[in-house]
C-alpha cells in the first residue's frame, strides 16, 4: 500500500502594525474566505482521506481579531466605506490596489476586467469596484450554497451600500468558520494539525546565525547573533497556543521554510513536538547521497545526545508540480500525471510519500479556485486499492523509520539560508 501523506502549509506573514493595531495588508482575511477552511471542509465529501494541516500560530491570531471584529486593515476601510465618501487618498488607494487578484479569479466577474481598463471613476464604478474586489476571493463552494453570495454573483453590477453591508457580513460568517472547522475535522480524525514557530522565525539561524556557514562556506555573515531561549520561546508558545485554541494535541512541527538544524530539533524535542519535516534536498545532504524515491519515501528518525524526533522529508518534485505546474493543466489531466508519477515512483510497494506545499497561494490560479482538482485527486485516490492518504502520525505509527544523528543545516529553499542572510 503507498501512504499519500498530504502536509498543507497555512502561512501569512503577521501583518499588526502593533503601534498602531492597524493590519497592514489584506492577505490573511482574504485567504480565510476561500483557502483556510474550504480546503479543510472538501474533506467531508471524502471521509477516508486523511491530511496534516500545518497552522502558524501569528496567522491564527489574525484570522481570530477578523472574526471577532477586532481588526482592520486599509482595504478593508476602503471596501465597506460608502463610494460617495471616500476621500481622494481613498479613491486613489482603491484604484491602485483593488486589482491584486490573479486572472482566474478576476475573469469570473466581466464588470471587474472592464474596471481595470477604465481611466475615470464614477462612485458607481468604485462602488462595483469595492464589491467585486471582496467577492472574488470566496471560496468556490461558499458560493454555490449561499444565497445571498450567488445573488451578488449573478448581479455583476450596480452594486448598492446595501450588497456592500451584505459582503461585509459574509466576509465575518466566514472568518468565524475557520477555527471550528479545523476543530471538527481533528476532533475525528480526519485532519492532524501541525504547528510552526509563533511568529514564523528561521529557527536555526535564531539559535545560532552563524550555521549558515556550513550551507553556505564563505558567505559573508552579520555579527553573530544567537539567542536560541528566543528560539526555545517561540516553540514553546506556538505548541501552547494552538493546543489551547484548537483543543489537541499538537505533535508535529514544520519549522519555518522548513529550516532544520540539529539545535533547532533538540529544542523542538524539549518543547514537546514528535516529529518535524523538511526537504528531501536537506535530506539529501543529511545522509550524503542522492535523495531518490526509495530514500525519501520513508520516515526517519533523528536521534542526538538523548533526545530523539521523527522526520519526514517532502518530495520536492511532486510538491511543486501542485504548487506551480498544475494549474495550466486540466483537473484530469494533471491527476493523470501526478498519480502516475508515484505508480512509477512506487511500483506498489508499501512506503509513505510527503507532499508538503504551501496551501494556499497556489489555487487561485486553478481554474475554479483549484476544487475540480482536488476532489478528481481525492477521488481517484478513495478509488484505488493500492493508494491511501494518511496524516504523518498515521504514517509513522506505521512505517519503520532509519535513525541518523546529525542532520543537514538549511531550508526547503536549496537547502541553505541564503534567502534570508550570507547574501547581498
Amino acid at each position: 500500500m503507498t501512504s499519500l501523506c498530504f502536509l498543507w502549509h497555512m502561512h501569512q506573514p503577521f501583518y499588526k502594525n502593533l503601534w498602531t493595531g492597524e493590519y497592514k495588508l489584506p492577505w490573511t482575511r482574504l485567504h480565510a474566505l476561500k483557502d483556510y477552511a474550504g480546503m479543510v471542509e472538501i474533506l467531508r465529501e471524502f471521509p477516508s482521506i486523511h491530511q496534516t494541516f500545518n497552522l502558524v500560530p501569528s496567522m491564527v491570531v489574525q484570522i481570530e481579531e477578523y472574526a471577532n471584529g477586532t481588526a482592520s486593515d486599509p482595504f478593508l476601510v476602503c471596501a465597506g466605506t460608502p463610494a460617495e465618501e471616500l476621500t481622494d487618498e481613498q479613491r486613489a488607494f482603491v484604484r491602485k490596489y483593488f486589482f491584486q487578484a490573479s486572472p482566474k479569479l478576476m475573469a469570473r466577474y466581466p464588470r471587474y476586467g472592464e474596471l481595470a481598463e477604465l481611466t475615470e471613476f464614477r462612485d458607481q464604478d468604485y462602488r462595483d469596484l469595492q464589491v467585486l474586489s471582496q467577492l472574488v476571493w470566496f471560496d468556490e463552494d461558499v458560493l454555490a450554497r449561499d444565497v445571498q453570495l450567488q445573488r451578488l454573483a449573478a448581479k455583476g453590477r450596480d452594486y448598492t451600500l446595501g450588497d456592500q453591508v451584505v459582503i461585509r457580513a459574509k466576509e465575518r460568517e466566514s472568518l468565524q468558520r475557520v477555527i471550528p472547522t479545523y476543530c471538527e475535522f481533528a476532533e475525528r480524525g480526519q485532519i492532524e494539525i501541525s504547528t510552526t514557530p509563533f511568529y514564523h522565525p528561521i529557527l536555526p539561524l535564531l539559535c545560532d546565525s552563524d550555521i549558515a556557514h556550513i550551507a553556505q562556506p564563505g558567505a559573508t555573515l552579520p555579527t553573530r547573533f544567537a539567542h536560541p531561549e528566543d528560539a526555545r520561546e517561540q516553540l514553546r508558545r506556538a505548541r501552547n497556543y494552538m493546543q489551547s485554541k484548537l483543543g489537541v494535541a499538537i505533535r508535529g512541527l514544520w519549522p519555518s521554510e522548513g529550516s532544520v538544524s540539529d539545535e533547532a530539533l533538540a529544542l523542538a524535542y524539549d518543547c514537546g513536538f514528535s516529529w518535524a519535516a523538511s526537504d528531501n534536498h536537506v535530506l539529501a545532504l543529511t545522509l550524503g547521497k542522492d535523495a531518490g524515491c526509495d530514500v525519501t519515501y520513508r520516515p526517519y528518525h533523528w536521534s542526538r545526545n538523548g533526545r530523539e524526533l521523527h522526520t519526514i522529508f517532502r518530495d520536492r518534485y511532486l510538491s511543486d508540480l501542485i504548487g506551480f505546474d498544475y494549474a495550466h493543466m486540466s483537473a484530469s489531466d494533471a491527476v493523470d500525471h501526478f498519480l502516475g508519477r508515484i505508480r512509477e515512483n512506487t511500483q506498489g510497494r508499501d512506503c509513505m510519500v510527503p507532499v508538503i506545499l504551501d496551501g494556499e497561494n497556489a489555487w487561485e490560479w486553478y481554474d475554479a479556485n483549484g476544487r475540480p482538482f482536488l476532489r478528481e485527486l481525492y477521488r481517484r485516490i478513495e478509488e484505488d486499492p493500492g493508494l491511501e492518504a494518511l496524516t504523518v502520525s498515521e504514517a509513522l505509527a506505521k512505517f519503520q523509520a532509519e535513525t541518523f544523528t546529525s542532520i543537514h543545516p538549511g531550508s526547503w529553499i536549496n537547502a541553505n539560508f541564503a534567502i534570508w542572510i550570507g547574501a547581498e
